[in-house]
């Protein structure tokens, strides 16, 4: 068992330290990055669904059918494009891209309704993009059916007045209401903002970028430049060595949770309802991942170049399955097996149940289990095949 001598710990933190503010374009790479990332993130990605272009074909022009236009552009998610004569005209604009939706509204549809006969309206909506247009269709059919609710429920009001005006008996006495209320309430995300999904994930994904693509990188550079040998002759453990590299850019990475832990919640006012604590113990936990990541492509190449493609083979996929971009309940069953051998699907869970939820240990303990467990069980088998090389 290798003995950590405090000294010579302290002198290979100290020198890489020294080695990575030495350069200023390093420094800038450290903290500057992920901030536009972040920022970009902030603004660009965005998934809430407003500012629907519609075109409407009324055949009926009734009031009736006025007044559905009238809620879908009332609605705030629909913006009236144009009023169309014949469903001739639709193709064109649909083609272009100058409207999502196109609602016909036939001859009759007032007297059908009237009548309590089924009614129908004609709904063609843009499927090229099919997140938008899955919801673009939720909020249509909310709409609607909302809309003939209330028609139905005043057709029910009429006939009950009716009924209590001639004194008949089983209506007598009955007490209407002028509506029904629905009242709902939405957890943890009120207003369904996607910002308040999406950027508590950005702290884990460039969390691992840093912290993996520099461990990788400075390790591999030594290599290069063939300081490594210097290191293999002079009297320092390979436990030292690998403890000396890492711990510096796991500093870094706390500096970085920390820095744009702050940018989220006081520039993008992303609620923050947990433990700050409990937030920077989790990140210990995945840093220790993502850290064991690092040294190991650093054992499997060669040159910076190597490194860096290494990284991105592992990132990219790391990153589509881990739940930021795609949820993982929509994957096959074999890909979701994946999904659970990837440490940023546990870190992101966390994050987000301690900024949206408030929750913590009590909760989190699984995920928090499986970070250890993975980060325990990667750190030992990259410190030990780079203990191997370094030997």
């Amino acid at each position: 068992m290798q003995i950590i001598r405090k000294k010579i710990l302290a002198g290979i933190i100290r020198k890489e330290f020294i080695q990575v503010f030495r350069d200023k374009r390093m420094r800038v790479v450290l903290f500057v990055p992920p901030l536009m990332m972040l920022i970009i993130f902030g603004y660009a990605v965005n998934t809430d669904v407003n500012d629907i272009t519609i075109a409407v074909l009324d055949s009926d022009r009734t009031s009736i059918s006025r007044s559905i236009i009238d809620r879908f552009t009332g609605s705030g998610y629909f913006r009236l494009h144009s009023y169309l004569d014949s469903e001739k005209e639709m193709v064109p604009l649909m083609d272009s891209g100058e409207i999502e939706v196109f609602i016909h509204i036939e001859r009759g549809l007032s007297d059908r309704i009237r009548s309590g006969q089924e009614s129908e309206i004609q709904i063609i909506t843009d499927g090229t993009d099919s997140t938008r247009a899955s919801v673009t269709v939720a909020y249509v059919n909310e709409i609607i059916n909302s809309l003939f609710f209330e028609k139905y429920l005043a057709r029910i009001r009429a006939a009950l007045l009716k009924k209590q005006s001639v004194g008949a008996g089983p209506a007598q006495g009955i007490r209407l209401k002028q509506g029904i209320t629905v009242k709902e309430r939405i957890f943890f995300n009120p207003d369904l903002t996607s910002r308040n999904f999406f950027l508590p994930g950005m702290i884990g994904l460039l969390i691992s970028l840093i912290t993996i693509m520099l461990t990788a990188m400075s390790i591999v550079k030594e290599r290069e430049s063939g300081t490594i040998e210097q290191i293999l002759v002079s009297p320092i453990s390979s436990l030292e060595y690998i403890l000396g590299k890492t711990i510096p850019y796991a500093i870094v990475g706390f500096i970085d949770i920390c820095i744009i832990s702050g940018v989220t919640i006081f520039w993008f006012r992303v609620p923050f309802n947990g433990s700050f604590v409990f937030l920077l113990f989790s990140g210990t936990l995945f840093i220790m991942s993502t850290l064991s990541v690092g040294l190991y492509i650093s054992t499997i190449s060669r040159t910076q170049q190597q490194a860096m493609l290494s990284f991105f083979l592992f990132f990219v996929p790391a990153i589509l399955l881990s739940g930021f971009v795609f949820p993982v309940y929509s994957m096959p069953e074999t890909i979701q097996a994946l999904t659970w051998l990837n440490p940023m699907t546990y870190f992101f869970i966390i994050i987000r149940g301690v900024f949206l939820k408030g929750t913590g240990v009590a909760v989190l303990w699984p995920e928090m289990t499986a970070l250890l467990i993975m980060g325990g069980i990667l750190i030992f088998l990259s410190a030990r095949r780079f203990s191997r090389r370094l030997e």
